[in-house]
């Protein structure tokens, strides 16, 4: 009988404290249970609604070789969410009066971008914007875009066949200024050229994801603006935002924030840089794009101070039909320019690339946002990928408890 009672004590004490637990520490539980299995070295998470930063914080490793913990201040290359940034500033460059939306890029250029199927037709920042263009990236030409920072030091004995073949290939890549190595892709004379960086589809006719698209985008920003896209960035958003660690390159950035980033086995990659930047290539923290998504979401809502609210709207809302897909059913995930937003009001984007996988989406229905970073590479590792579904799993769950 005396076993038998503390036994019960004991459950009771158990339910009592998991009935005890508020949100906050439910989440940090689950999140720090992930960071405990195999498969995500480090990450970081918050969640915010337009004003507020509700919770905030780090896991695992920025450096596990050193045991230098995961931050909400640790900087990493985000991916393709940075091609939200190139969005923001196409609507900046048309508040500015440098362009419209449906402007040639032909009228920007200081080079020709001519669809070999429809010479005729005109593709527009919208095209672009919109990933309508009809342009494709192609392995063998947009790998050249990864440039590794110290390629001589590189060991690729060290990685597994898959990894240490990629990396090869990169160890023969050259840096290259962005409009430089956009004409080597677009122009006829170009090295990288091939027909099929084009789809066999019209201009503005058919939806295919394109990096190279985005990176045109941007460098067209930066000829219209007599800047650099870079510089652009810095003057209309950086600033204004006041995100002390961002950037789209290691030298804008404080190098004791950094983390390393690592393959599926968890050896570290060397650090690289993109030729094509603007689609990929920003580096910062989990609590910089906290900062960046909420004067997004301040703008769309009339509050904010980088776009106009007709301006910001105009960006995250869904342009693209069912034609377009090429599908008969309901588009369920569309894009604005260059914002993600589906058919849930599920506004936002995700990024992935060599050692790293980003998510930041807001949920209009209940006013709630969030962002997961991991330096850890999610790229076709089964294992790392049900680790970050479960960690956002583990986020909307908190985002919907707290929206009651």
């Amino acid at each position: 009988m005396k076993k038998t009672a503390i036994t019960l004590l004991l459950l009771i004490t158990v339910l009592l404290n998991a009935i005890a637990q508020t949100p906050e520490e439910t989440l940090h539980h689950k999140l720090d249970s992930i960071s405990k299995q195999k498969g995500l070295v480090g990450f970081g998470v918050s969640v915010f609604s337009p004003d507020t930063i509700l919770y905030k914080k780090g896991y695992g490793y920025a450096d596990k070789e050193n045991k230098k913990p995961y931050t909400v201040n640790t900087v990493h290359n985000i991916g393709s969410i940075s091609k939200t940034f190139v969005g923001v500033s196409l609507m900046k460059a048309v508040e500015l009066g440098l362009f419209s939306m449906e402007t040639p890029i032909n009228d920007i250029l200081p080079f020709e971008v001519i669809h070999p199927s429809y010479p005729e037709e005109q593709i527009t920042i919208t095209h672009l914007a919109t990933h309508t263009s009809g342009i494709q990236d192609t392995d063998e030409s947009y790998d050249r875009s990864y440039v590794l920072e110290n390629p001589k030091n590189v060991d690729i004995s060290i990685y597994d066949r898959e990894t240490a073949k990629y990396m090869k290939n990169l160890l023969e890549n050259e840096a290259m200024e962005l409009g430089v190595f956009l004409h080597e892709y677009f122009s006829t004379d170009g090295s990288m050229y091939q027909k099929k960086n084009f789809l066999k589809t019209a201009p503005g006719e058919r939806y295919t994801y394109s990096n190279m698209g985005a990176a045109l985008a941007g460098y067209c920003i930066g000829v219209a603006s007599g800047k650099s896209f870079s510089e652009f960035t810095q003057e209309h958003i950086f600033d204004k935002v006041k995100i002390k660690d961002i950037g789209w390159s290691y030298n804008s950035i404080d190098v004791n924030n950094f983390a390393k980033t690592y393959s599926d086995t968890s050896i570290a990659f060397p650090r690289y840089s993109l030729n094509s930047y603007p689609d990929g290539g920003l580096c910062t923290s989990v609590l910089g794009l906290t900062k960046y998504a909420q004067e997004m979401l301040n703008c769309y809502y009339g509050k904010g101070t980088i776009l106009k609210q007709d301006s910001a709207k105009e960006m995250m809302i869904g342009k693209l039909t069912k034609q377009q897909y090429n599908s008969k059913k309901e588009v369920k995930d569309n894009y604005g320019y260059f914002w993600e937003h589906n058919r849930n009001n599920i506004i936002g984007h995700n990024g992935a690339d060599p050692g790293i996988m980003t998510l930041m989406y807001y949920y209009e229905d209940i006013k709630l946002g969030a962002i997961f970073f991991t330096n850890s590479n999610v790229i076709d590792n089964p294992e790392a990928a049900k680790l970050v579904q479960a960690s956002w799993n583990a986020i909307r769950a908190y985002q919907n408890e707290i929206a009651k």
